[in-house]
């Protein structure tokens, strides 16, 4: 199995991991009533002091890849989620609530990306090199708000491998499906650096062949759109699925080795809460 392109982990924001923490058990988006909670519900709130929140399960990803000829991926995936106080482990990030002050909420966190080309994955490929996996260290604020919340969040390459940032900004917002299920939706901006767009998408001179011309990749302004659902089953089991799209901008769309203007990846998984 390669790791080319895996964006399902970080696509749309605050949907990536959180699609996951939902999922894997979270309290329901709606008050018992099934009004709707602020939009950020996605966000947990820690639980009881002394208490520890624990979540298992596994899911699916399906990535389609927009580097050109390289074949979707399908991942299965665990899911363990485990939360005490203000520390967190959540799918692939972990992290520390350093802010709950109201409808405000801040965590740091350390987060996998598994992001990546090999030049076997097609055959338009072959010559390049490969580039690599890394982790992102990041920070978040949310905002929970009425119909409509939002989420500013900051990520930086923290192993060298792209030296790259990004910045990006979404409004949040959710509706109720009944007792425990809702649908969460989430849109906006995001900020890519050059060192982390010539890294995924550059093509240098030692890797130029007839067909795929030298490139340099500069800043991208990307926009994300997440739309997600999470269905309370029986007991403590929930399923969730997650349907993401990333619109690239010029910088990342011209690329001689993208195939396409926008990545996608689904997301499901079934989870149960064990506490």
């Amino acid at each position: 199995m390669t790791v080319t392109r895996v964006r399902a982990w970080r696509f749309a924001g605050a949907f990536v991991v959180a699609s996951l923490v939902v999922s894997a058990g979270a309290q329901p988006a709606f008050a018992e009533d099934d009004t709707p909670k602020p939009p950020a519900a996605q966000e947990r709130v820690p639980g009881a002091p002394g208490g520890v929140e624990l979540s298992l399960g596994g899911g699916v990803i399906f990535a389609p890849r927009p580097y050109e000829g390289a074949s979707a991926a399908v991942i299965p995936i665990p899911v363990v989620n485990v939360r005490y106080k203000r520390l967190f482990a959540e799918g692939i990030r972990g992290g520390y609530q350093f802010l709950q002050s109201g409808q405000l909420t801040g965590n740091a966190y350390l987060q996998a990306n598994f992001e990546g080309l090999e030049s076997t994955d097609s055959p338009y490929l072959e010559g390049m090199a490969n580039r690599s996996m890394s982790a992102d260290a990041g920070a978040e604020l949310v905002y929970r708000a009425r119909p409509v919340g939002f989420r500013l969040n900051v990520l930086s390459d923290v192993l060298g491998r792209n030296g790259g940032q990004e910045v990006s900004l979404q409004a949040l917002t959710g509706a109720p499906l009944g007792r425990g299920s809702f649908l969460l939706a989430g849109i906006g901006p995001r900020w890519v650096s050059a060192t982390r767009v010539d890294y995924y998408y550059g093509v240098s001179a030692a890797e130029a062949r007839a067909g795929r011309p030298e490139y340099r990749g500069t800043s991208a302004w990307n926009w994300d759109l997440s739309l997600g659902a999470n269905i309370r089953l029986t007991g403590n089991w929930s399923l969730f699925a997650l349907f993401s799209r990333e619109a690239f901008g010029s910088a990342i769309e011209n690329s001689p080795v993208v195939s396409g203007p926008a990545a996608y990846s689904m997301i499901t998984s079934l989870t149960y809460r064990l506490r």
